[in-house]
């Protein structure tokens, strides 16, 4: 019997062990649904190829630019350019739905490059044209290796015919600055998708996070860009860049010299020569204090927006995380109580054999003398009997 209890007890504490280091298995993450491992491929390779691509793009702008010096139009042209692709890359390569972010970054580069196949030398960048035609290709080239990573042999033909179809119907134009049209609207129509349910996950909370990180990074590291190329192109656009700055000083220095020499050789026409000096040093700051105005403006638009997405990205995560911090109550809360029912359902059972085993001991210890002395009895009276 004692070891019979010692079994039941072992088993008991097992039990009991084994609900334990369930509760330690409790996720962080609840039920939500993560990404399948192709598309949190497709979302990790469309975001390194928007830094990829923008870097090309970039390096053959400024050399471009470097190359035609002289040519405003041209300089113009690749700075427009450079900016315009790193706000298009922004806003369509880190989309929530990773074949959306796919589609839309792959007809982008279809568009760049029917655009440049399509222009004369003369119309963008002259003469270094090729220099922009080879990095669109180049980028091109890239998405489609994607593309054809990410997508079965089955749908990559429809994808491709379906974003060559949007880029020959929706193509860039130069004096709308090189800016794209987005292409959900036609993914969704292409995939018979209803908006209510396009978005069936946006993954788990650490994938979640890990995409906020990632546009975090990127809009940071292209803000500062973007501040600089369009305060050089607004430069440009105003004629202000033509002039060097050391030419500026220069002419400040040779008015204020000119002006000393006035005052003390004909002090009679110091006024005269005081409002010339004027006339001439005016127009150099207020062009110095229209860029910078121009450039302090820039700046402001650029951080708002980033502090627009930064609110989006943490009300969103904050919104996931009390969600999960929900669901993790529920889950602790059903555990516990699946524990507890599991623990009263065993120590019932072990009362119940305990109570068991117990009666069996109580009439084994309170019937065994009776039954021996019922035994004992008996073979004496038959001794007596046998004896008479």
């Amino acid at each position: 019997m004692k070891t019979m209890l010692k079994t039941r007890g072992i088993l008991l504490a097992g039990l009991i062990v084994l609900l334990l280091s369930s509760c330690s298995l409790v996720k962080i993450e609840s039920e939500q649904k993560p990404l399948s491992v192709n598309e949190l491929n497709t979302r990790l390779l469309i975001q390194a190829f928007a830094e990829e691509a923008l870097e090309r793009t970039e390096i053959a702008a400024d050399s471009i630019a470097k190359e035609a010096e002289g040519h405003l139009a041209v300089q113009k042209n690749a700075l427009r350019w450079k900016i315009q692709t790193a706000s298009a890359l922004g806003r369509i390569s880190f989309q929530t739905m990773p074949r959306v972010a796919l589609a839309d970054t792959w007809s982008y580069m279809y568009e760049l490059l029917n655009f440049f196949e399509a222009s004369t030398d003369d119309a963008i960048f002259g003469s270094w044209a090729p220099i922009a035609l080879e990095a669109t290709a180049k980028n091109t080239d890239r998405i489609e290796k994607i593309a054809t990573s990410v997508l079965n042999k089955k749908e990559y033909p429809r994808y491709r015919e379906f974003v060559e179809t949007y880029a020959r119907e929706h193509p860039l134009r130069l004096e709308n600055e090189f800016r794209h049209t987005p292409i959900r609207e036609a993914y969704l129509a292409f995939k018979e998708l209803p908006d209510s349910t396009a978005v069936q996950t946006v993954g788990t909370l650490s994938e979640v996070v890990a995409d906020a990180t990632n546009r975090f990074d990127y809009a940071s590291d292209v803000a500062g860009k973007k501040f600089a190329w369009q305060t050089s192109l607004f430069l440009k656009e105003q004629g202000l860049d033509s002039i060097p700055l050391e030419t500026r000083l220069a002419r400040v220095e040779y008015e204020l010299e000119r002006l000393v020499e006035v005052a003390e050789n004909s002090p009679e026409i110091l006024a005269t020569a005081i409002e010339d000096f004027r006339g001439a040093v005016n127009p150099i700051f207020k062009g110095l204090n229209s860029e910078i105005s121009r450039a302090m403006v820039n700046l402001a638009l650029e951080r708002r927006a980033l502090d627009e997405m930064i609110l989006r990205e943490r009300i969103a995560l904050d919104t996931i995380i009390q969600r999960e911090r929900l669901a993790l109550g529920l889950d602790a809360r059903e555990i516990a109580d699946t524990g507890i029912k599991n623990a009263f359902a065993e120590i019932h059972g072990m009362l119940k054999s305990i109570l068991f085993f117990g009666v069996i001991a109580l009439i084994v210890v309170l019937g065994l003398p009776f039954y021996l002395g019922y035994l004992t009895g008996k073979r004496a009276a038959g001794s007596e009997k046998d004896s008479k």
